[in-house]
């Protein structure tokens, strides 16, 4: 008798745990619909910051980018790839909206090298490659070449087996974006103008640093949705990116950002010393992005 109870006993756990691992399985699959579904919708046209360093009138300052020479160490590494094709695309725009055609040159070939690594359609990618180099000197043209590379980067990867990778791709891309923004803010000259007139301009670039807040929550929801945190080894640097971003949030979470742009008081959060902690924490997740 308690060899037939002990036998029950043990059918039942085992069918009850069948039953639940589906339902698990079923709730996680519907969690990364929703983040994925929020995050592509989200994805946006890649010069509005780029236009905002422009209207600085700051000088253009080639130290901040990358070096496109580099991209050979990261193609044979997927994630790698990803992250430093999101960091070319965003020193493309910068370079593009201050018409540095050299610099643009050299990214746009970098980040396009890239893109074949994280597997895009090669048919389309010469098509940009061929458009580009034939209209170089056309600003308008390259702009469109560089708006197209970066949505083929993007969108084009959803429902692929490589989507994943876009999460990566839109991680550089953000945090150079960052990167770019503080470092202007932090090299613009203290003595060019009084400080009124320095806060006039330099405001609207800090309120556009600070306002990414919320496209980084979305990408880190997904980043988050992808990864595997009983194993690490599934999804290589996948819990790298989206811890740190955990961490940036709670550095724009010390700077109160969403009640102070609420308020207009883009100027006392550029005196915050919290500001100090948001470059370092950039600068942070920037070196182990683009480290070889």
């Amino acid at each position: 008798m308690k060899k037939i109870a002990f036998a029950f006993l043990t059918i039942v756990a085992i069918t009850s745990c069948q039953k639940s691992k589906p339902a698990e399985e079923a709730q996680v699959t519907s969690s990364f619909e929703t983040e994925r579904a929020n995050f592509f919708a989200n994805l946006k046209a890649p010069a509005e910051l780029a236009s905002q360093l422009q209207a600085t009138a700051a000088e253009f300052n080639p130290s901040l980018l990358s070096d496109p020479k580099n991209f050979g160490s990261y193609a044979n590494d997927p994630v790698k790839a990803a992250a430093n094709l999101g960091v070319y695309l965003s020193d493309l725009n910068y370079c593009v909206a201050y018409k540095q055609t050299a610099n643009t040159q050299e990214l746009f070939d970098a980040a396009h090298e890239l893109s074949k690594a994280i597997g895009l359609e090669q048919g389309f990618l010469e098509f940009l490659s061929t458009r580009f180099h034939e209209n170089i000197a056309q600003h308008d043209s390259v702009k469109a070449v560089v708006i197209a590379l970066f949505e083929k980067a993007t969108n084009n990867l959803k429902g692929t087996d490589r989507e994943k990778l876009v999460g990566i791709t839109m991680a550089g891309y953000q945090i150079e974006n960052l990167h770019l923004g503080l470092g202007i803010l932090q090299s613009y000259p203290k003595d060019m103008l009084p400080e009124d007139a320095r806060a006039v301009i330099l405001v609207p670039l800090f309120q556009s640093v600070l306002s990414q807040k919320s496209t980084i929550e979305t990408n880190y929801a997904f980043l988050k949705a992808i990864t595997d945190p009983t194993n690490p080894d599934k999804n290589p640097n996948y819990a790298y990116y989206a811890t740190a971003f955990e961490e940036l949030i709670g550095v724009y979470g010390k700077l109160k950002v969403d009640e102070k742009i609420a308020n207009n008081q883009g100027l006392e959060l550029m005196k915050d010393e919290v500001v100090v902690e948001l470059s370092q924490k950039v600068d942070a997740i920037r070196s182990k992005v683009v480290s070889l």
